[in-house]
């Protein structure tokens, strides 16, 4: 193992975690492990930042969702920044090109490389597809071992206050540069992280026109302070009004049942409807009417391109550092967790991030 820190030298000590423990969301313990050395492939990451995910809420609030994919007990978190402690013997030539003391963030998909997916540059839709939040590890810890071939640089003089941003921005990017409009108008349907890192994302790469909603009014300040050019409350009807013969595209952030079928009256026929957000139900759609009639094409993303993403968020992430601090709306230390959950289960806040060093 290679060990020039005195984060490295620290294997054999422990290191702190949160665990969600029980069903009911206040359910958290903050417990200790040992900390050992990481194995062949892996490296030790101090952790340094890490943020609340809307996926992290859906297990706190252990919805039919996550009972069907998880078991309790289990750490949380995934979206962090820290910097690499050690690294376990690998064959791998220069260790995936990451070295002790790179400052890094995490790709929380593991690709197998081998199956049908992998093979078409499909990576993050796998078959056999690995994900960080089953590892055995969270990111609301002071540590965790983490396979070398999932992390990710951060872009030169980046801060971990930004870098533990990159995960969910590039989901945003992703979602926003698949819609194909530059030039044209995109609506963002709910303005939680996501939706918010859409609207950032939107006005970094060339969308012409932004527009937005939600219900919070601290969240469609928050959407305006972004670069959306008008964000309405959805309930008054105030988004017809605005759109007139309707959008171009339409990111769909909230997953709200409700919230999709009024994205789909949104859109002028041809349009695309781009679903960002994890609906907790099953749900009907009028496919005739508009998949059909209006020629809508309904799509899904689900997390990065494992290369492709990456190689944008290196160049756009750095320009961008003005909105993620706009959208950094709380910071907790680490032993003030339950109260950053509490803050980020409210709805009102923007991206709310937990400081471990």
């Amino acid at each position: 193992m290679q060990k020039t820190s005195d984060a490295a030298s620290t294997a054999g000590d422990s290191y702190a975690l949160v665990m969600k423990t029980g069903p009911a969301w206040s359910d958290l313990a903050r417990v200790r492990r040992p900390l050992g050395a990481p194995g062949p492939g892996s490296a030790l990451v101090k952790i340094h930042r890490a943020a609340v995910c809307g996926t992290d809420l859906h297990i706190l609030k252990w919805n039919d969702w996550a009972q069907q994919h998880y078991r309790l007990p289990l750490p949380l978190g995934h979206e962090f920044s820290g910097v690499i402690a050690a690294i376990g013997a690998d064959d791998a030539p220069a260790h995936h090109g990451l070295a002790v003391g790179d400052s890094v963030t995490v790709e929380t998909h593991l690709a197998c490389g081998y199956c049908d997916q992998c093979l078409r540059d499909r990576g993050h839709t796998c078959l056999n597809l690995k994900v960080f939040t089953r590892l055995g590890e969270g990111a609301f810890a002071e540590y965790a071992t983490v396979p070398l071939a999932m992390l990710r640089r951060l872009p030169a003089g980046m801060s971990h206050r930004h870098g533990c941003l990159l995960e969910p921005l590039g989901i945003a990017l992703r979602a926003v540069e698949e819609c194909r409009v530059t030039g044209g108008v995109l609506f963002v349907s709910g303005c939680g992280p996501i939706g918010l890192l859409a609207v950032a994302a939107a006005r970094q790469t060339g969308v012409a026109r932004v527009l937005a909603a939600d219900l919070s009014p601290a969240r469609r300040e928050l959407a305006l302070a972004l670069g959306a050019e008008a964000a309405v409350d959805p309930r008054d009807g105030s988004d017809r009004a605005l759109l007139g013969t309707g959008v171009d595209a339409v990111v769909e952030a909230s997953g709200s049942p409700a919230a999709i079928e009024n994205a789909l009256n949104l859109l002028r026929p041809g349009g695309t409807l781009m679903l960002a957000g994890m609906p907790a139900q099953n749900l009907a759609l009028d496919l005739s009417r508009h998949v059909v009639l209006r020629e809508i094409a309904i799509r899904g993303v689900y997390g990065r391109h494992l290369q492709g993403t990456w190689a944008r968020l290196q160049e756009i992430a750095p320009r961008m550092q003005s909105a993620l601090d706009r959208l950094i709306t709380h910071e907790f230390a680490q032993d003030d967790f339950a109260e950053a959950f509490r803050v980020a289960m409210d709805g009102q806040a923007g991206k709310v991030e937990l400081i471990f060093s």
